[in-house]
């Protein structure tokens, strides 16, 4: 009988040490499902965010172009005779852009050969889904 409790103990211990190196060698499957939950949680929260981002460098170059037309717009030589309540549109590319002028109350500036006055001009470049630049200036004109 002597054998047979040696060869109990021998295997009893045989099956703890290779359950310690089952335990060391791995993850269990829950703890695989865990993690993999945890790192679809994550690119859940994520996701709409790289979006949105990704929609916002795709946007910049048309942003871009909408602000040098802009400048372009206000930069651009204008007749100073037509200034008074003048309103002007139009398209290029997929950019609209209006440029409307209003009198200002102010004194009239004597030149050596006209009367000038100060006019207001709004200037507006629309693109994409409702996105807008403006800007305005104060331009000096002759009056009508």
């Amino acid at each position: 009988m002597r054998f047979a409790s040696i060869g109990i103990l021998a295997a009893f211990r045989s099956s703890r040490a290779d359950a310690r190196r089952r335990r060391l060698g791995g993850f269990t499957l829950i703890e695989a499902l865990v993690a993999l939950a945890l790192v679809l949680a994550f690119a859940a929260a994520l996701t709409p965010h790289l979006f949105q981002s990704r929609r916002i460098v795709s946007d910049a170059e048309t942003r871009v172009a909408a602000h040098v037309l802009l400048r372009t717009l206000l930069d651009a030589p204008f007749d100073r005779g037509s200034l008074a309540r003048a309103e002007r549109e139009g398209e290029l590319d997929d950019l609209r852009w209006r440029i409307v002028t209003y009198p200002l109350s102010a004194p009239t500036v004597q030149s050596e050969q006209s009367a000038l006055s100060l006019y207001r001009v709004v200037a507006s470049v629309s693109f994409g889904r409702d996105q807008i630049v403006s800007a305005e200036t104060v331009r000096l004109g002759r009056p009508e």
